[in-house]
């Protein structure tokens, strides 16, 4: 009975610890979370060029490669979930897609979208929103507006 009970305990504390160490990234609660995510972008930014890149398909490719590497769970600091976070950065970017502008969206209700569009006639407003057509490549950053 005693092994049983160990057993169950050692278990308990392996799943609590396997939680802890797989927590979601937040980079809004999370300063190391945030500093993860700052971590990776960097990386990627000096290993791949968004404007020599051949196509978007290749530039998030490398951009991925790079985060991969960055956020490899080496020390507690880089949480490895914050991966998909920093990755959506360069999935939803103009790189490789020359000519196409970032489209900020925001709806009636609050709830803001960004994707990359052919061009700004193509980012239209949602009825009773907002829409920014944005000159930075990607939607992770603030919308810097085009100059009609």
């Amino acid at each position: 009975m005693k092994i049983l009970k160990r057993g169950i305990f050692a278990g308990a504390v392996l799943l609590a610890a396997a939680r802890l160490a797989t927590a979601k990234c937040d980079p809004t609660l999370n300063s190391d979370d945030a500093a993860s995510i700052a971590n990776a972008r960097a990386a990627a930014d000096a290993a791949c060029i968004c404007a020599s890149a051949a196509t978007h398909g290749a530039y998030v490719s490398c951009a991925a490669h790079a985060i991969n590497e960055a956020l490899n769970g080496s020390d507690a600091q880089h949480n490895r979930s914050c991966r998909g976070q920093a990755k959506r950065c360069y999935s939803k970017s103009t790189c490789g897609k020359p000519d196409f502008v970032t489209c900020y969206k925001t709806t009636a209700t609050g709830r803001s979208t960004c994707s990359a569009k052919s061009d700004c006639a193509h980012c239209v407003a949602p009825t009773g929103g907002s829409a920014c057509c944005g000159t930075n490549s990607s939607c992770c950053d603030a919308c810097t507006p085009a100059v009609p």
